[in-house]
């Protein structure tokens, strides 16, 4: 009866809000459901009132908004960055960011940049001129044919450096090589396209034809090279060998000139570079050398000139090839850029601005604690390997290594863009060289995440993720709401990576029982482990409260479970939950909240439910209590 009467209070509460619904309804506001028969509808009554779902936004969330507030002051971040930096960093990020969206700068200075990015070409008078004409590329910040990175340490401790391709304009070489049909369609816009930015460099009419010409021959014989090898094909040697073996390349000198300093070197896909080689070798007309690494270079820059080769690129890429209504706007193509490039130096402005260490060492407390209540429980139920396994792992908090970005001679100028990216080109192929690469930030800072870091026992709580619903504006040590959200949704997360056995189990039958939509069930099975860890994290997150403020009183309490509820505030229309039910690993957001809160027993006894009512189950489900 318990299972029917909970699945009946959510059912309606899901749809409470739905277009229809709100509909019938008429003008008259809906009384808020009691706490006892649904907490989520209790909880969330007056945010789901003020964000009802629509065709034209089937779901809207706190968690949402948690990210849309995240943008505001990324946004706000890099406005400030580019008129009064706070510091250096600040005003190498504002430089950027102002150079890249003065669209009438791009326009300005277009042609100029399309020389300078030309100007090496004219050192190509004889085939055998490619190595020099490379170097000259790669002094200038571009690599057209080659790019240099550090693999992964070998035993010795050594990062060996290696040579790989440079994308093709198609970037997959399987475009080039198949038959069907559509994708020789797509190749004849391809071509237009290429047409497109070699008109626009200023190539004179008679040369567009043969050069667009010139240009698919030899990307697709360095594809069908690409195909032929596959990707993990590599040849490692002594940098003297490799340069015999590739010599119209010019690898030795082209790292001598760069000033790096290597005995050895790994080839990746030794036969785009052979046949690089041949082509450089067999070709008599240096023109179509010339046609092939002029379009290879704009190609490149070609979103960061002109309205010309903007368009063009657009065009292509985004709407014919990805299918996009529209090309990214400036403001989303340099958001983009900025994550690929400078994701680091961003990362660390935007923690510096908004996660102050006072917030971190809170963050830190909070999480502190919750590891310690899981640790106490987890050790009392005998699981040593899952004791021994929170013991090892650390938190990560607003930090993930960029703090310690290094932007030394790195510099900027807030009104010209193409430099700027020539300027980085330099910077960082230097750094690669040195054996000082930036390491990849898998979390960046401005998007909410409490997440496990791939391959570590390090959990990530990013700057963006330190405000409200999850950690409070106000307070030095973490409060009831603290520890009902942030604080069980670290939880939760070291929850996954414990190893319950058949603990929590009978979660699955539970959630079978509940009907998100008439005829809609939840699947008990398929969300077991997303609910066991949600009903495991907010058994840690109460430990911890309850240790840190044993006196709390019954309104303090509640902030603790209203902070959990307040996390999953959700509306959505009925096509949208249904979406989510059959196909998401997690149970719908109004489960969330009853689901787990209605086998706490610790949320019955301070809300003064009956034993037995919706939400406080006769035989409560535990995981680890």
């Amino acid at each position: 009866m318990r299972t029917l009467a909970l699945t009946a209070a959510l059912a309606v509460a899901v749809l409470a809000l739905s277009p229809a619904a709100a509909q019938n309804r008429g003008t008259r506001t809906p009384a808020a459901p009691l706490a006892c028969a649904d907490f989520n509808g209790h909880a969330n009554h007056a945010w789901r009132l003020a964000n009802p779902a629509s065709a034209a936004q089937p779901e809207r969330s706190r968690l949402a908004e948690l990210g849309a507030g995240a943008a505001q002051k990324q946004a706000a971040l890099l406005a400030a960055a580019a008129t009064s930096p706070r510091n250096d960093q600040e005003k190498t990020l504002g430089a950027f960011w102002a150079a890249g969206m003065d669209e009438a700068g791009l326009e300005r200075q277009s042609a100029a940049a399309v020389q300078t990015l030309l100007a090496p070409l004219a050192q190509l008078r004889r085939p055998r001129d490619l190595a020099k004409v490379g170097a000259a590329y790669h002094a200038l910040g571009v690599a057209p044919m080659a790019e240099f990175v550090r693999l992964e340490a070998t035993d010795g401790g050594r990062r060996p450096l290696a040579a790989v391709p440079a994308a093709l304009g198609l970037i997959d070489p399987a475009f080039y090589t198949t038959n069907d049909a559509e994708v020789r369609t797509l190749l004849g816009k391809y071509r237009t396209y290429v047409e497109a930015v070699l008109r626009a460099s200023g190539l004179p009419d008679a040369e567009i034809s043969p050069a667009s010409e010139a240009v698919l021959q030899i990307e697709t014989q360095l594809a069908q090279a690409l195909v032929g090898e596959g990707p993990e094909a590599r040849s490692s040697d002594t940098l003297r060998a490799q340069d015999r073996r590739f010599i119209a390349l010019g690898f030795a000198d082209l790292l001598k000139q760069l000033g790096a300093r290597s005995e050895d070197l790994v080839v990746v896909s030794p036969a785009y570079f052979a046949t690089l080689g041949q082509i450089a070798s067999t070709e008599r007309d240096t023109k179509r050398l010339q046609w092939y690494l002029r379009f290879r270079v704009l190609n490149r820059f070609a979103p960061e000139l002109g309205s010309t080769f903007r368009s063009a690129h657009g065009g292509f890429f985004a709407q014919i090839l990805r299918g996009m209504p529209a090309a990214p706007s400036r403001a989303e193509h340099m958001d983009t850029l900025l994550r690929r490039t400078l994701g680091g130096l961003n990362d660390a402005a935007f923690n510096a601005r908004y996660a102050p260490e006072a917030r971190r060492q809170r963050a830190l407390a909070l999480a502190e604690g919750v590891r310690a209540a899981a640790l106490e429980m987890v050790g009392k139920a005998g699981a040593t390997e899952d004791a021994q396994r929170l013991q090892a792992m650390r938190f990560d908090i607003a930090d993930n290594g960029s703090t310690t970005f290094d932007a030394t001679g790195l510099e900027f100028r807030a009104n010209d863009h193409v430099g700027n990216l020539l300027r980085y080109g330099r910077w960082s192929e230097g750094r690669i060289l040195a054996d000082r690469p930036l390491a990849i930030d898998p979390l960046p800072a401005r998007v909410p995440a409490v997440q496990w870091l791939t391959g570590t026992d390090t959990l990530a709580i990013t700057a963006a993720a330190l405000s409200p619903p999850l950690l409070g504006e106000a307070g030095t040590a973490p409060d009831a709401a603290d520890h009902g959200a942030l604080g069980a949704l670290i939880g939760h997360e070291l929850a996954k990576r414990l190893t319950p056995g058949n603990r929590g189990a009978a979660l699955g039958p539970l959630y079978n029982g509940f009907q998100a939509a008439p005829g809609l069930r939840v699947d008990g099975a398929r969300t077991l482990p997303m609910n066991r860890a949600d009903l495991a994290g907010l058994e840690f997150a109460w430990a911890a409260f309850t240790k840190a403020q044993p006196q709390a009183d019954a309104n303090t309490k509640k902030a603790f479970f209203t902070a959990w509820a307040n996390l999953w505030a959700k509306t959505q229309t009925t096509e949208a939950l249904r979406a989510e039910v059959q196909t998401s690993p997690y149970a719908p957001a109004a489960f969330r909240v009853n689901g787990p809160l209605s086998q706490l027993p610790a949320f019955g006894e301070t809300y003064g439910c009956r034993v037995g009512a919706v939400m406080r189950a006769a035989n409560p489900i535990g995981v680890w209590r």
